[in-house]
C-alpha cells in the first residue's frame, strides 16, 4: 500500500475527529437537558402542589438510591442536589438553553455555587462565548 499521499488519511481523520466532537457535544447537551428535567421534577414532587416542600432530604435520598443502583456512579445525594438546584436557578432554561447547551455539567455545577445572580449570569456567558475551560471559570 502506498502511503506517499496521506492527504486523503488526514481527510479521514478529520472526518472522523469532527464525528467524535459533535457526538461528545449531543450527548453533552443532552446530559444537562436530562439533568435540569431530574431537577424539575424532584421539585415537584417536593412541592406536591404546595408553595414550599415538606420533606425533600426523603425525595433526594430516594432518587439517589434508585438511581445509584440502576445507572451505577454519577447521582450520589450530592449530585441529585445539584440537578435540583440547576432546575431552581435555571427554571425558565429556554432563555439560557443557548448559553448552557456551550457548557459542560462541570461548567455549571461551578457556576451553581455562584449566590450572586448577576455573577454567575456574567461567567455563565463569558464561558461560553469564550469557551473557557473548568479551570479558567
Amino acid at each position: 500500500m502506498d502511503m506517499s499521499n496521506g492527504a486523503y488519511i488526514n481527510d479521514i481523520k478529520y472526518i472522523l475527529a469532527t464525528a467524535r466532537q459533535q457526538t461528545y457535544i449531543a450527548i453533552n447537551s443532552a446530559m444537562v437537558d436530562a439533568y435540569w428535567q431530574i431537577g424539575k421534577r424532584i421539585v415537584q414532587e417536593e412541592q406536591r402542589g404546595q408553595a414550599r416542600a415538606d420533606y425533600g432530604k426523603e425525595v433526594i435520598k430516594q432518587v439517589s438510591q434508585v438511581l445509584s443502583q440502576e445507572f451505577g456512579r454519577g447521582f450520589g445525594e450530592r449530585n441529585i442536589r445539584n440537578f435540583r438546584q440547576f432546575y431552581l436557578m435555571f427554571s425558565d432554561l429556554d432563555i439560557w438553553k443557548s448559553v448552557i447547551s456551550k457548557l459542560t455539567w462541570t461548567h455549571i455545577q461551578r457556576v451553581l455555587k455562584i449566590q450572586n445572580e448577576q455573577a454567575r449570569r456574567y461567567y455563565l456567558i463569558e464561558a461560553a462565548e469564550n469557551h473557557w475551560s473548568v479551570r479558567v471559570l
